[in-house]
């Protein structure tokens, strides 16, 4: 398997981990204020991918 191969098939979903983590740890050490907001918006980001991705795959289907 070729390195770019790799990095295609597993890019967003390190991407996405990596969001996940920061978001966890800038809630769990983060002082409020900013590091809250950065926190709701980095782990928003996950669930967001997952509603894109649910609802483009059903208008693929309807369109079948």
């Amino acid at each position: 398997m070729k390195h770019s191969d790799l990095w295609r098939q597993w890019g967003w979903p390190i991407g996405l981990a990596a969001l996940t983590v920061f978001g966890l740890l800038s809630a769990l050490l983060g002082e409020g204020g900013i590091w809250w907001w950065l926190s709701w918006l980095t782990l928003a980001t996950p669930l967001l991918a997952i509603v894109h991705h649910a609802h483009r795959s059903r208008r693929a289907i309807i369109k079948r």
